[in-house]
């Protein structure tokens, strides 16, 4: 009898965290929806920190179909109607490609309970996330493959300096309710003291997201320029990354804790 009330309680708890992750996200969505996009598709992705957000606390397989879902009700309610997507474009590139990414996030932040593998899943896996939602928006829609690129960096500067704010602002803010919450299971295993070697590796992530920026400008030719602001935000983003990355854990004023097992 024990056993499967602790069952139905494990059950309601993860429909309650796909359930929340949806909800918030969808609701994030909806509040930068109206940024204009360079390519008309998609969108400015600041609500990201959400997802992301849960991927840290919460359990991962719940989070990940939460974000899959929240992106596809987000994308129906808010950028549908603004002709930024379409349900069926939703469902083929936005729904996997959150799913894939905080399914990855998630699973490697409680693998890796530091502050430098928060920041490394960010650039990372949000940076894969974009580039799969990219590759399914232009087959889908016949765009010039030099477009991928150009969603790539444009999802990225929205989204990875959303994911080292966001996150951290939230985990300080929560942190009271960690301790006896079934939904914000995981602490993050964040010191407050910058380590020179923690520091270092979150420079060297901060690094990368900048080096990946170039990369793709290089290499989307004549395509990217096409939208002056491109740039802008992207050098925005890059000042960012780099101030707010390597101090993500001073943000969230996270005391170091025992790690607990990734589920």
């Amino acid at each position: 009898m024990g056993g499967s009330v602790q069952a139905a309680s494990s059950i309601s708890t993860k429909v309650i965290i796909i359930a929340m992750t949806a909800a918030l996200y969808t609701v994030g969505k909806a509040v930068t929806g109206f940024i204009p996009t360079p390519f008309g598709v998609g969108q400015f992705l600041i609500g990201v920190f959400i997802p992301a957000y849960f991927a840290v606390v919460s359990e991962t397989v719940p989070v990940a179909i939460g974000a899959g879902l929240g992106t596809f009700i987000g994308d129906v309610l808010v950028l549908a109607p603004l002709n930024e997507t379409t349900p069926y474009l939703s469902l083929v590139a936005g729904v996997p490609a959150n799913f894939v990414a905080f399914l990855l996030f998630g699973w490697f932040v409680k693998r890796y309970r530091s502050w430098s593998a928060f920041v490394a899943a960010a650039v990372c896996f949000v940076t894969l996330g974009n580039l799969i939602a990219a590759v399914s928006v232009v087959e889908n829609v016949g765009l010039p493959a030099g477009l991928i690129l150009g969603f790539v960096v444009f999802w990225n500067v929205g989204s990875i300096p959303a994911v080292l704010i966001g996150v951290p602002i939230l985990i300080r803010a929560t942190k009271p309710l960690m301790d006896r919450s079934k939904i914000l299971r995981y602490r993050p295993q964040w010191g407050v003291s910058v380590s020179g070697r923690q520091a270092g590796i979150a420079m060297g992530f901060a690094v990368v997201f900048i080096a990946i920026g170039a990369a793709l400008f290089l290499g989307g030719g004549s395509l990217l320029p096409s939208w002056s602001g491109l740039s802008l935000y992207f050098a925005i983003a890059a000042v960012i990354v780099l101030i707010f990355g390597p101090l993500a854990n001073v943000i969230a004023g996270s005391k170091s804790e025992a790690a607990q097992p990734a589920s």
